[in-house]
């Protein structure tokens, strides 16, 4: 029987010969991620009938059971397959932990982390981070997920990503959150834009405006909103032309011409270009970040180096450098 799989093979009578190959079901795992043999193909850097045989093999060995079906362009799993998942995803995860720890006796940290970031600001501060990070950590892998904040949520609660860098703090039971900063959100309209007519305009002189904002729903339409709302300018009030998830999207619209938007510091360049900056009279709006994972035990070790970096005096110095108010360690 094979170990870690025997309600699998209760369940479909099969007959497992060996231990299942670990090199099988991460195969497998890539085509359930990916969505198809040709798509899994390009992330695992093989053929597609490379793709093909190791499935084959897979299926074969759990007594010739059919894991996949095709459904117009894609592959998905019949009801073995899905039995499978679970303990899939298990020995997978066990084989990593035990390869990361036979590397540690050695001194070396290695391993693939898988990281989540929104479509704003994220995407531009986590490079900065992440090329700090590899040169410390050269053996250690980071795979970069781009979602929106409640899908990432979700796929931290399921494990599928090991931490997340989001614009607010997420209030979910088994979840942990560090405070990474803040940084400001300065209202930015098209050259010529009624906003810069006057050196200063109250928060009032939005309404009735077409604005550039982000998706309903987004960690940082709330900031916006919220921020707006406590200075006397309701949701209701605003005027939507664009609503996007990419802040590079959003400064582009502005450039454009299609309206003002409140941007992340960090997303825009140094030197304005087709853009300037409104005076509004009120406390700027400020994006908060926070780094989350999940609160659990025995965290592999690639996991806990990059979430010690994060947190670390080197993340902080260069989060500084980007302009964030990073406050100090606890």
């Amino acid at each position: 029987m094979c170990e870690g799989l025997w309600p699998f093979a209760i369940l479909h009578g099969a007959r497992c010969k060996a231990m299942l190959n670990t090199f099988h079901l991460r195969t497998f795992l890539a085509v359930v991620d990916a969505g198809s043999y040709s798509a899994a193909a390009q992330l695992l850097h093989m053929s597609q009938p490379a793709v093909s045989q190791q499935i084959k093999a897979l299926e074969d060995q759990l007594g010739e059971i059919k894991l996949f079906q095709r459904q117009g362009q894609r592959m998905i799993l019949t009801h073995a397959g899905q039995e499978l998942l679970p303990s899939a995803r298990e020995l997978v995860q066990l084989a990593e932990r035990a390869e990361q720890s036979i590397s540690a006796l050695r001194g070396k940290v290695t391993g693939r982390v898988t990281l989540g970031c929104t479509p704003s600001s994220g995407e531009r501060l986590l490079p900065r981070l992440l090329a700090l990070f590899r040169a410390e950590y050269p053996a250690v892998a980071v795979e970069l997920t781009v979602a929106p904040a409640d899908a990432l949520a979700d796929a931290l609660a399921e494990r599928e990503v090991a931490l997340l860098l989001l614009e607010e703090q997420q209030r979910r039971r088994g979840v942990e959150s560090v405070p990474m900063g803040s940084e400001p959100l300065p209202l930015v309209a098209p050259v010529g834009h009624p906003l810069l007519a006057h050196k200063e305009q109250p928060p009032s002189a939005l309404r009735g405006h077409p604005l550039v904002l982000p998706r309903p729903g987004s960690p940082l339409r709330r900031t916006i909103e919220d921020g707006l709302r406590r200075r006397g300018v309701a949701p209701a009030d605003l005027r939507p032309a664009l609503e996007a998830d990419s802040a590079a999207a959003m400064l582009e619209a502005v450039r454009a011409g299609i309206g003002p938007a409140f941007m992340p510091k960090s997303c825009l360049p140094p030197r304005p270009s087709g853009y300037e900056l409104a005076a509004v009279a009120m406390t700027p709006l400020r994006q908060e970040w926070h780094l989350l994972r999940a609160r659990e035990r025995g965290m592999p070790r690639a996991v806990m180096a990059l979430y010690d970096f994060l947190i670390g005096p080197s993340a902080r110095a260069a989060l500084r450098k980007g302009g964030l108010a990073v406050p100090d360690p606890e």
